[in-house]
């Protein structure tokens, strides 16, 4: 095969390079699998006009050319000692160019219908000198492996931000300097400022190019230099890159401008991914949660051995705003996928109804309540519930009905201040006894002695004289009869409760000293809101 090779640099890109970093906009026509060792140092548009010999060691688009004449073209650019020839194929035509005719000697890549401009910005990306050897050995959507390759070439800490703020990839080279803000961002997985609010990545939008973003004077911070990707026009997010020497921020710039082709290509990859994994394992963890006849086949499928153990966490937003809710679950489900992979390797996270709902292989219980605390404390507006460690697929599903009736009980509980819960994370084994309670009460509001019962005359009394006897009596009961320790409760004097307590005995004809009625009277009281304080 007439190339190029024998005077191009053995560090210059291959095909096999084009066509793994281009991720399907291209796929190899031609028949002899040694075309994909040949090395490029060039893209170019043919253009008629030009000399063939100027295409030697070039990849050629045959942009704009007719489907027919890519044969005549393919034949003519062999001798040259051109690298490749890209066509535009047709589904469902004879393909123009025969992979097995033997009168050209010209690798032929072929695409179906790609933008030629995105797929000659792409090629051009690999010929970089700091690409070569190091950005095209990652594994297209491998974001944590680009952001290493990246913070190799460009000497810095680099983080990967996608288009709505989340950090979905960061290097972890110990030796490279980062500051706090770095420190808070990686750690919660988002960006400080929300990026609505950003003025530095409104700006880094609006450019064309990468920016420096200069340290603050006064302030221990590093600079950074930025910038945005795109493909075709849509901006799916933005590389960025600690600056600890402002003299070298140009040449940062030079760098992430020749990356941000291959990026965003890995960005689409890691996106469509994270969608197939997700329907994936949303259908998957269904099976084993619901579906008792075909558990034991989804646990096998997610790899899962539920002899070894394991616990489900559940996780949910506190919020009553809908909107914020979905789009919270979304955020959530990124930040337990990223904590639960890197911390727990094995485990499984997906959105189903209205909770996240992770599973975490192993048999030590303080595994589960790391990583919850690890994903609640990142926002005050998540709560988790923990089921018990179950070791068959049966016990899995239990795990799961716990862990979602335990995050249902603090969703139920009152707020701290009218801000927050008191409790942002319980297990099932600290929340059964109170969610037993509530689970009653389910069943004493279908039955008709609850219709006029003491608790009703109490709530009837309270409603009509603007008292607050049923509140005194849940809370003498609690106290299992002491006056003392119900008037420092209600901070009230111990006469007043002495008077509540008469009032309820003589006016209403209520036996407190009965343990049936006291029995009925707690249970209806502790469950009448269907949450306890």
């Amino acid at each position: 095969m007439t190339s190029a090779d024998d005077y191009l640099d053995s560090d210059m890109p291959t095909l096999h390079d084009a066509v793994s970093v281009a991720d399907g906009l291209l796929s190899a026509h031609s028949a002899d699998s040694r075309a994909h060792a040949v090395r490029f140092e060039g893209v170019e548009f043919f253009d008629p006009a030009v000399p063939l010999a100027e295409y030697r060691g070039r990849i050629v688009l045959a942009a704009g050319m007719a489907y027919a004449d890519t044969r005549d073209l393919a034949v003519a650019l062999g001798p040259a000692g051109a690298a490749a020839l890209v066509i535009r194929g047709l589904d469902g035509q004879r393909p123009a160019v025969d992979a097995d005719d033997a009168s050209f000697a010209v690798p032929v890549l072929r695409h179906e219908d790609a933008d030629w401009a995105h797929i000659a910005t792409v090629l051009r990306s690999l010929l970089t000198a700091h690409s070569v050897g190091h950005v095209t050995g990652v594994r297209l959507g491998d974001l944590f492996g680009l952001a290493n390759a990246l913070a190799t070439l460009a000497e810095g800490a680099v983080s990967i931000v996608d288009s709505s703020g989340q950090v979905v990839g960061y290097s972890t080279h110990g030796d490279q300097p980062i500051d706090d803000i770095r420190r808070r961002t990686t750690l919660m997985l988002q960006e400080e400022v929300p990026i609505a609010g950003d003025p530095d990545y409104r700006t880094l939008v609006r450019s064309p190019s990468s920016l420096h973003f200069p340290a603050e004077a006064g302030t221990e911070q590093f600079g950074r230099v930025g910038m945005a990707v795109r493909a075709s026009g849509e901006l799916l997010g933005s590389t960025w890159v600690i600056q600890v020497d402002p003299a070298l921020a140009a040449r940062t710039q030079l760098l992430l401008a020749e990356m941000e082709p291959i990026v965003a290509q890995h960005l689409l990859r890691a996106r469509e991914d994270a969608a197939d994994r997700a329907q994936r394992n949303s259908g998957l963890l269904r099976t084993l949660l619901e579906d008792e006849r075909h558990a034991r086949s989804a646990a096998s499928q997610l790899l899962l051995r539920p002899e070894a153990g394991c616990t489900v966490v559940c996780f949910r937003v506190d919020t009553f705003d809908e909107v914020e809710a979905v789009r919270g679950l979304h955020r959530l489900l990124h930040l337990a996928i990223s904590v639960s992979s890197a911390a727990f390797p094995g485990s499984h996270s997906a959105v189903i109804g209205p909770q996240v709902v992770t599973v975490i292989p192993g048999s030590i219980a303080a595994r589960a309540q790391t990583f919850a605390q690890s994903v609640v404390r990142t926002d005050a507006a998540l709560i988790a519930g923990i089921g018990s460690r179950a070791y068959d697929v049966t016990g899995i599903a239990r795990s799961h009905r716990e862990a979602a009736a335990t995050t249902g009980v603090l969703m139920g509980s009152p707020l701290e201040g009218h801000t927050r819960r008191a409790t942002r994370i319980a297990t099932f084994d600290e929340i059964r006894d109170r969610l037993a309670i509530l689970q009653v009460s389910d069943l004493i509001e279908g039955l008709d002695a609850a219709v006029g019962d003491a608790a009703s005359v109490l709530a009837e009394h309270d409603a009509a004289q603007g008292t607050d006897l049923a509140r005194t009596i849940r809370t003498y009961l609690d106290h299992l009869g002491s006056v003392r320790a119900t008037a420092d409760a209600l901070h009230v004097h111990q006469n007043t409760v002495r008077y509540r307590l008469d009032v309820v005995r003589n006016e209403l004809r209520i036996d407190l000293d009965s343990p049936d009625t006291r029995l009925w009277l707690w249970l209806r009281l502790a469950v009448s809101a269907r949450s306890l304080p």
